[in-house]
């Protein structure tokens, strides 16, 4: 009897506490450009894909840590009406694992920032359809900064939008066109994505 009293007082606070835990899936499109490598405009399209576990810690507010497969990168397209121009394509994949601080001010809606470690997994520049001569290397691991605002359709599906940008430079140096950013001058991820988010555990609206 005392070791069902005692097996029942050390898994009731565990189970407890893991009713504030959450989990799902999230997936979207986005489209994206690179400040500081002279072209503008968000023209590279691409698209993104993960996984999350959340904690709530008040009844506002929740941490929310993410592991995701994100395309980004930049694209500049010639004139296609008088074929002339130049072409530039910057395809970069990372492994994006985010941690965020969420806070709801309402049923279905909430704000989330926070930082994101960005590992690089795969790239490909191309100058008018061909390897660049000479490039400045890409950092295997940076940071970015999310901004982003979620809103809840069902108990189960949130529409999420985010602001995400480069925190360190994908690259640094002295090349022409590259922007300085507080104490460092590089290249920098400049993305807006929108997706939905999908929790296993309802929410109640």
């Amino acid at each position: 009897m005392r070791k069902i009293i005692f097996s029942l007082l050390f898994i009731l606070p565990l189970f407890g506490f893991s009713q504030k835990f959450n989990g799902g899936l999230l997936a979207g499109g986005l489209v994206s450009q690179v400040d500081g490598d002279t072209w503008g405009g968000y023209h590279k399209f691409g698209f993104y894909g993960g996984a999350f576990v959340g904690l709530q810690v008040s009844r506002r507010s929740a941490f929310q840590m993410e592991m995701e497969y994100i395309q980004k990168g930049s694209r500049q397209n010639g004139d296609t009406i008088t074929n002339t121009g130049m072409t530039y394509l910057l395809r970069l994949h990372y492994l994006e694992i985010p941690i965020l601080y969420q806070f709801s001010f309402h049923k279905r809606f909430s704000a989330e920032i926070g930082p994101a470690m960005d590992i690089l997994i795969g790239s490909e520049e191309l100058v008018n359809g061909f390897d660049p001569p000479s490039t400045v290397p890409l950092r295997p691991v940076t940071l970015a900064g999310i901004l982003g605002f979620n809103g809840y359709i069902t108990s189960h599906l949130r529409v999420n939008v985010r602001f995400n940008y480069s925190i360190l430079s994908i690259r640094n140096g002295v090349a022409n066109g590259y922007r300085r950013i507080l104490f460092e001058v590089g290249q920098y991820n400049n993305v807006l994505s929108f997706g939905l988010i999908w929790d296993f555990k309802p929410r109640e609206l």
